[in-house]
């Protein structure tokens, strides 16, 4: 290779490792001070963490399209709100997670109004701390809910990289079985939790899956 040769492919290099510098700290500067409910580490066990999650708020919507279709057209209904699309026309600071509930069976009471159609997908933002039901403006859409929740205990089990959803169904599995292993019962069907926009850097995307349970 020419000295021309080398400095351009050590140019380019350089060029590649910057950009994806610049992309990972975008993603670690303002994706990872996103604000999320707040919540304490009661114990680690079998990979999983156990959670004490504090009440917080979610607006809500349950798309009519299944898969990736509702997603994307859930994450619309949701985004129009907080960005405006509600009575008075306020601009709502995005939080993390996006949350996802395949409902196989009877939905959690706090994700009202329960969802009937197993088949069907319920997806919801979570709002900002401090916030309340009765103080948030109401949506210009009416596929979009505001609820009260407060899930208590929880188990934890966290992915990185793309948020597909055959990640999710095995990481689910995984939980699951840990959480058996732990002596514990679940309680109702699973949430999907993504953190990072899909403009994040991918190795640096934090999934999770999450599951309410029953009291000791």
């Amino acid at each position: 290779m020419s000295k021309w040769g080398r400095q351009v492919l050590i140019w380019t290099a350089g060029t590649v490792v910057g950009l994806i510098g610049l992309w990972a700290g975008y993603t670690q500067v303002y994706e990872g001070n996103l604000g999320q409910p707040s919540y304490a580490v009661t114990h680690q066990q079998n990979g999983i963490e156990f959670r004490q999650y504090e009440p917080f708020v979610i607006a809500s919507t349950a798309p009519e399209a299944a898969g990736n279709q509702g997603l994307r057209k859930g994450f619309r209904v949701l985004a129009g709100y907080i960005f405006g699309g509600n009575k008075p026309g306020e601009s709502i600071a995005m939080t993390a997670p996006v949350l996802q509930q395949n409902t196989t069976g009877e939905s959690l009471p706090m994700t009202a109004p329960v969802i009937q159609d197993p088949t069907s997908m319920h997806m919801a933002f979570v709002m900002p701390a401090g916030r309340s039901v009765e103080d948030l403006p109401t949506p210009n859409s009416a596929q979009v809910s505001l609820h009260d929740v407060d899930w208590g205990e929880v188990a934890a089990i966290r992915f990185a990289g793309r948020g597909k959803q055959t990640k999710f169904i095995d990481a689910e599995a995984a939980l699951r079985d840990a959480i058996v292993s732990a002596g514990r019962t679940a309680r109702g069907p699973a949430f999907y939790a993504q953190y990072n926009s899909p403009s994040a850097f991918p190795p640096m995307r934090r999934n999770e899956v999450l599951l309410p349970l029953e009291a000791q």
